[in-house]
């Protein structure tokens, strides 16, 4: 199965969706922490008395947070799939 020559505007395209991945990386990342910070580790903190009962006022701060990062990853996703449409350009032939 050989490529096709990749001209400069596949590897525009190419590049704009490794940055798309690297974006939704992060957003996936950052949510989870989010995440984990506020569903977890405080509601633990407090029922173990090393953080006090006021802590728990940033739970929704962090839970929105976690939210919008969410939507941002699920934005990078939906652009990670329509970038990847230039290696069927690439690779024209399927294998099955």
């Amino acid at each position: 199965m050989t490529p096709a020559v990749v001209t400069a505007e596949q590897w525009q395209q190419i590049y704009q969706t490794l940055i798309w991945f690297w974006a939704f990386l992060g957003c996936i990342v950052v949510f989870a922490a989010n995440l984990l910070v506020a569903y977890a580790i405080i509601p633990s903190l407090i029922s173990t008395r090393d953080l006090p009962a006021k802590v728990a006022a940033i739970r929704p701060l962090l839970f929105a947070l976690a939210a919008i990062f969410l939507v941002a990853a699920l934005f990078a996703f939906v652009n990670i799939v329509n970038g990847i449409q230039v290696l069927y350009e690439i690779w024209p032939q399927r294998w099955i």
